[in-house]
């Protein structure tokens, strides 16, 4: 048996022992030391983003240390620190067999039918594990998830050296992307932000520019930093629907906007069809990028990314509920929480 945190429905989450997960062929088993608590499964128990149906252990960010193999895996993954890679995969269809799994209509661990991370032992396919040297912690590796995608998404999206960035949404995602530029060797790292806790943040994760839009014209600000070309490419990591507009109005003429956050399935979205086509502006919608964790990896333990200082609290998987509560209210200066399945 094992302790995990079952999600059951909305608003309703048990801390309970359950039986642990049998290795399949293919299959690692990993015991948990580090899960962070994503926006998003906040979103899945409230019942407001649908994501599969309860009862079912969430958690995709996950770190810890392989303990079983199943049959036909590497011996030498037995014993490793890894960092996991929730896309499952299938190995057969196209996307896979062109290096885009993520795409992979076989799934994501931490969502049905793939149990996942908030449970003290996971089983994971072993071409989703990666190793993570000594000088990354644990809670470093249970927040990787969270930067691996705005890092991959500029990857995708040709972000080269040179070029101008927007970001806006600055929770764990858009600070990643602002990491992901300086990596990247953006010419200017744009900011846009509501608060000084925020742009102080902003500009601790590499930003040149914060916007303060509480006294500023976002797009008017934007383009007396770009010489009235707007950006080369604008993020919206916020989804909201104001965000999601501006990051179109701030592209440059041939620019590309990166639809990153998730804007709640209530919501209406007005896109200016009209500017997109005549500005020939690319939309391009990201979550994943299988080509990008080795590289973070690399980052990381160089000092080049930071995540150790994106963790802003810890909590025993035991205090999954206050931990959700921390995540849904944010306090001034919060960034990501990490939780322990062993306490």
């Amino acid at each position: 048996m094992m302790k995990a945190v079952v999600w059951k429905g909305p608003d309703q989450v048990e801390y309970t022992d359950i039986p642990e997960p049998e290795c399949i062929p293919g299959w690692v088993k990993i015991r948990v030391m580090a899960v962070g608590l994503c926006v998003t499964e906040t979103h899945v128990i409230a019942g407001t983003f649908h994501a599969g149906n309860p009862p079912h252990i969430l958690g995709h960010e996950i770190c810890g240390d392989v303990v079983e193999l199943g049959i036909g895996c590497r011996p030498e993954l037995l014993g490793k620190r890894v960092v996991v890679e929730t896309y499952v995969g299938c190995g057969k269809c196209i996307y896979c067999r062109t290096g885009r799994k993520h795409l992979c209509s076989a799934g994501e661990i931490g969502y049905p039918p793939h149990a996942g991370g908030d449970a003290q032992f996971v089983i994971v396919p072993e071409t989703s594990v990666h190793f993570i040297p000594d000088q990354i912690s644990y809670d470093e590796g249970g927040i990787m998830e969270a930067a691996v995608c705005p890092f991959g998404a500029l990857m995708s999206a040709g972000f080269t050296m040179g070029q101008t960035i927007l970001v806006q949404g600055t929770g764990v995602g858009g600070l990643s992307f602002i990491q992901a530029a300086r990596v990247a060797g953006a010419k200017k790292i744009i900011c846009a932000v509501r608060n000084e806790e925020k742009a102080k943040q902003a500009y601790f994760f590499g930003a040149d520019i914060v916007i303060d839009l509480r006294t500023e014209d976002l797009q008017k600000r934007v383009m007396r930093e770009t010489d009235s070309l707007g950006v080369d490419v604008s993020v919206d990591a916020a989804g909201a629907p104001e965000t999601i507009e501006n990051a179109i109005h701030t592209a440059a003429n041939g620019g590309k906007v990166i639809l990153y956050g998730i804007p709640d399935e209530r919501l209406t979205v007005s896109i200016p069809i009209s500017e997109v086509i005549l500005r020939q502006i690319t939309l391009c919608g990201y979550t994943g990028n299988e080509f990008a964790w080795e590289p973070l990896i690399t980052a990381v333990s160089k000092g080049s990314f930071k995540l150790k200082e994106m963790v802003s609290q810890t909590f025993p998987l035991s205090k999954f509920d206050e931990a959700l509560s921390l995540l849904k209210n944010r306090p001034v200066g919060f960034i990501k929480v990490v939780l322990h399945p062993w306490e």
